[in-house]
């Protein structure tokens, strides 16, 4: 038996970066197949925040599987959202394959692992057995499994959220012209509003100055059931697979869907189904939408996707499991574990597990409003276009800031409390005691149809946090500068105010639009009085962010 401090099961992305991180000598990398293929080609810049993963981007570039990601599509029922990623602004975007993704990362950080499986484990002694040996943990046993769940499975304390099931196989693209994809667009009457990645203000209508083959294309076919279209290769292989919460998708199924929705851009030769390599097989994973009981506690960490497994509709997992990984590492080097940083742990995984199925609802469910009349957005001035176009915006960027890199390892937005320290962010409770003065408030106190909860800075401004009652969902009011340039619902002095709520539903977009009027309504005289004070404020929170 060999004691060690830590042991990390699984020895993909995850495992790999905290292994890295983690500064302890005596920690050990356990990987059943190391180099095997998996799923999961679609990266977001997210991943990248940290500088020393950062660093890695130029040889990932090299990889004979890299393409340049140019954002993401979502199409349904004729209506497509594109967030385009603006050209320089984001780094890190692209298509390629994990196993070359995970080898550059071992290559550059010296990552040593073992091939062993994990076979069982004893919590009580806190020990963990594999095919080859037994490991004695003196602190966390911290799994990295991803999917495959090792260590809840053995607990047996994994539980199925819904009933999804997928098939996906490779395609050789012949072809990717634009230009068809224009023209399908404008001949099917299609709406289709183009968004800044990550932010909430729609882009200019000119559809010609960008590649739509080079984005992650997700097509809803029917309530239930989607499709996903990445590129690999330069361009030169598509992987293609079918979502269901209908039952498993047959061989038959899966060509006959494929063949009737392939994106209008791509011209496809079907690869032959012979098993002489990878991208030579159809792929069927069933059941695969699964979460954990408990995130953590004192004996172990579930990291990312071995915690919850939940569909890819917005292709965050590898950058949530990068993230969160050196967030842990962080900590465990920094305090080590704590029975106060195990409740914000698993308080944060709950709140991400709730915004990730709300998300997840939404596109399977088919909330979207079908009646142009009736999906006016909650305000138009924020949110220009349809209720699918506003809500798969809401939907999207809360899985980008979720699978984002703590603020306080970058200076990032603060849409979600840090996890780490969920009780003594000094800032948010100084701006929040600041905003309730300014108000005339107390935390927690009601104005109209919401409570007030707290307040934390953005980079473009202060957001105040407001819960809802009479079943009305939460909504943050952004006050920022008006003359920063962006859309402004409400103005007061050199203010500007803006709101935005999480709703999908048709019976209480037309309340949540009043309410939420009425809310700004009654928050304008309350701050004209001291339009001085909180500009100073949100210069403040600006600097803070």
């Amino acid at each position: 038996m060999e004691k060690v401090d830590y042991l990390i099961i699984g020895g993909g992305i995850a495992g790999i970066t905290v292994k890295h991180f983690l500064k302890n000598k005596k920690t050990v990398l356990l990987e059943a197949e190391p180099g095997r293929y998996k799923i999961g080609e679609s990266i977001i810049p997210e991943q990248f925040r940290h500088p020393e993963v950062r660093k890695l981007l130029p040889q990932m570039e090299q990889c004979p599987s890299y393409s340049p990601k140019f954002g993401s599509t979502f199409i349904d029922g004729g209506s497509v959202a594109s967030f385009p990623l603006p050209a320089g602004a984001l780094t890190g975007a692209m298509h390629i394959t994990r196993t070359e993704m995970e080898q550059v990362m071992i290559d550059n950080w010296g990552v040593t692992m073992r091939q062993e499986r994990v076979v069982d484990v004893d919590l009580k002694k806190k020990i963990v057995r594999t095919d080859v040996g037994e490991y004695k943990v003196a602190k966390q046993i911290i799994d990295c499994s991803g999917p495959s769940m090792v260590l809840s499975n053995l607990l047996k304390q994994t539980k199925i959220l819904w009933p999804a099931c997928t098939t996906w196989a490779y395609w050789d693209i012949e072809a990717n012209e634009p230009a068809k994809f224009y023209d399908a667009i404008e001949k099917r009457k299609w709406n289709w509003l183009r968004y800044n990645y990550g932010q909430r203000q729609v882009l200019s209508d000119d559809k010609h100055d960008w590649n739509p083959g080079g984005s992650t294309i997700l097509t809803k076919i029917r309530d239930g059931m989607w499709t996903w279209q990445i590129p690999l290769y330069h361009e030169k292989l598509l992987s293609y697979g079918i979502v269901s919460r209908g039952g498993p998708i047959s061989r038959e199924e899966y060509y006959e869907i494929t063949h009737a929705n392939i994106s209008p851009n791509y011209t496809l030769k079907p690869r032959p189904i012979d098993g002489s390599g990878i991208y030579n097989r159809i792929y069927i994973r069933n059941n695969f939408v699964r979460t954990a009981d408990v995130p953590a506690t004192m004996d172990y960490i579930l990291v990312s996707d071995a915690s919850c497994f939940a569909d890819p509709i917005y292709s965050v997992g590898t950058g949530l499991a990068v993230n969160k990984a050196i967030e842990v590492a962080t900590v465990l080097n920094e305090s080590g574990w704590s029975p106060e940083i195990c409740k914000g742990y698993c308080e944060h995984y709950g709140e991400q597990i709730k915004g990730a199925v709300a998300g997840f609802q939404y596109w399977y469910d088919g909330k979207t409003i079908r009646d142009d009349a009736a999906a006016a957005t909650v305000q138009d001035e924020l949110l220009v276009g349809n209720a699918f176009q506003s809500n798969i915006t809401y939907h999207y960027v809360q899985s980008l800031a979720n699978s984002d890199l703590s603020p306080k390892l970058y200076p990032a937005d603060r849409f979600t409390v840090d996890w780490r320290d969920p009780k003594s962010d000094k800032t948010v409770t100084a701006l929040t005691k600041t905003a309730c003065e300014l108000l005339g408030i107390k935390k927690g106190e009601a104005v109209g149809s919401w409570t007030f909860s707290k307040a934390w800075p953005a980079s473009n401004g202060l957001l105040l946090a407001w819960k809802g009652t009479q079943k009305l969902p939460a909504l943050r009011v952004l006050v920022s500068k008006a003359d920063g340039g962006a859309p402004v619902f409400r103005t007061v002095g050199g203010l500007g105010l803006n709101y935005y709520v999480d709703t999908s539903e048709q019976d209480t977009l037309s309340s949540v639009k009043a309410e939420g009027t009425r809310l700004i309504d009654q928050l304008v005289p309350r701050m004209a009085g001291a339009s001085a004070a909180w500009e100073a404020l949100v210069s403040e929170s600006i600097g803070k962010a």
